[in-house]
Order: C-alpha cells, then sequence, then structure tokens
C-alpha cells in the first residue's frame, strides 16, 4: 500500500503566485530537512515566493533498497498536487545532494512541466566512478543494469524542453564529485537550454543555501538569476 505522501506547505505571506517544490539531500536514506528544506523555505518565503517540502521515500528498515521508481513517482504527485492547489502560476524545484538527483530526474520528465529548477552540489550521474555509491546503492541498487543506470542519470534526460537551470557546486567537494554538475551543464549547453554555473573553489558538501556563511552564501546569485525571470522578490 502506497503512503500518503508527506508533503508540507511554507505559504509566502504576499504570494508572487510563484511556487518552489524543494526536494533535501541525504544519500535516498534519509531526508536532510532543517539544512536543506526549511531554511532554503523559509528563504523563499521571505522572497514572496510559496514553498513545498517534500519528505520523499528513502530506503530503510520498512522500504529496503533499491526504493526505484518510489522517489520519482512522489515527486511528479507532489508537482501534481502543488498545480492542482491553484496556488501558483509559476512553479520549480530546488534540489539538493540527493534531492538534487530527484530534482532533476522530475525536471527533465516532460510530465512535470516545470518553469525552473535549481541544483545545489547534486547528484546527477548513476554511472560508477561519478555518482555518489550511496545514492545509487540506495535507489537502484548494486547490481542496476545499465539500462536503469543510463535512465536514471539525469544527463541523459535533458533535452530541448527542459526548464533553465541554476546550479550551484564546490570544486572540491568531496562527496559527491562536482562532474555531476559539470555533466549535467554540458548537457544543458548542448541542447540550448539557459543555464548558470555556479561553482565555488573550496568548500564541503552540505552546505545548504549557507545563510550564515559569508565565503559559501550562494543566494545572492540565485537571487539574482531568478529575477532574470522578471520575478518581482
Amino acid at each position: 500500500m502506497a503512503r500518503e505522501l508527506d508533503l508540507k506547505f511554507h505559504p509566502a505571506c504576499d504570494s508572487s503566485r510563484i511556487g518552489v517544490l524543494i526536494l533535501p539531500g541525504g544519500g535516498y536514506e534519509y531526508v536532510s530537512g532543517d539544512k536543506e528544506g526549511v531554511e532554503p523555505a523559509k528563504w523563499l518565503v521571505l522572497h514572496n515566493i510559496n514553498a513545498w517540502i517534500l519528505t520523499y521515500t528513502v530506503a530503510d528498515a520498512a522500504n529496503p533498497a533499491p526504493i526505484y521508481p518510489i522517489p520519482r513517482r512522489e515527486a511528479l504527485e507532489a508537482v501534481r498536487q502543488i498545480r492542482a492547489s491553484n496556488k501558483v502560476d509559476k512553479l520549480g524545484i530546488w534540489g539538493f545532494s540527493a534531492g538534487g538527483h530527484l530534482a532533476a530526474v522530475t525536471a527533465t520528465d516532460p510530465d512535470a512541466d516545470l518553469d525552473f529548477t535549481i541544483l545545489g552540489y547534486p547528484v546527477i550521474s548513476m554511472a560508477r566512478g561519478t555518482t555518489h555509491e550511496g545514492s545509487r546503492h540506495n535507489l537502484i541498487g548494486d547490481d542496476a543494469g545499465v539500462d536503469i543506470e543510463f535512465v536514471m542519470s539525469a544527463e541523459t534526460r535533458v533535452d530541448e524542453k527542459t526548464p533553465p537551470t541554476f546550479l550551484f557546486h564546490t570544486a572540491n567537494d568531496g562527496t559527491v564529485p562536482v562532474q555531476n554538475t559539470l555533466g549535467f551543464a554540458t548537457a544543458l549547453a548542448k541542447h540550448k537550454v539557459p543555464f548558470e554555473l555556479l561553482i565555488l573553489p573550496d568548500g564541503p558538501h552540505g552546505v545548504g543555501p549557507a545563510l550564515d556563511d559569508k565565503r559559501l552564501n550562494w543566494m545572492g546569485e540565485l537571487e539574482r538569476w531568478l529575477e532574470g525571470f522578471g520575478f518581482d522578490i
């Protein structure tokens, strides 16, 4: 029996009718709900953007790995429910780490029909040597065949209909190699999809929005990018 969707709404006080679905990271093993969920939601709300946080299924005793395709179905259902709420005219998706993988896979699904994507130090590829091995193990399993590995490598899913994307990573991320973000950016460029790529030279994995870190805070650049769409934030 499918569980009820765990989707929390954080309304903006003066909504611009822009919404963002947030997918925190956690290697498909847990969901980093505070740093990569509540913190970005608060930032969005302060910028008149409605936010929803999805606590998607992860690998645990009740849901042993591999858990594919459950998180993907939940993300698409969250998009459907947000659209049906009639609270937004424009809807984007924001994912961190493994949640960035889920966001990228969702954004490249034509059924989602999203307007923009934000990816923070995302897992993109499921290919060994590039992927985050824990995310791969939990999502598709160690013995996954090349077909499912290809389908769930988000860079292979990009086409001309992929929404504009903002990508953030640090060059020396020791958990999720920066090659994940570079590979997705290369695919976006190949298909002439607008994107902005911000790679800082030094910083650990999992910094979230880094609101209190003068060196790693990337929200100013993200705000400028969002304003480029004509959003009044």
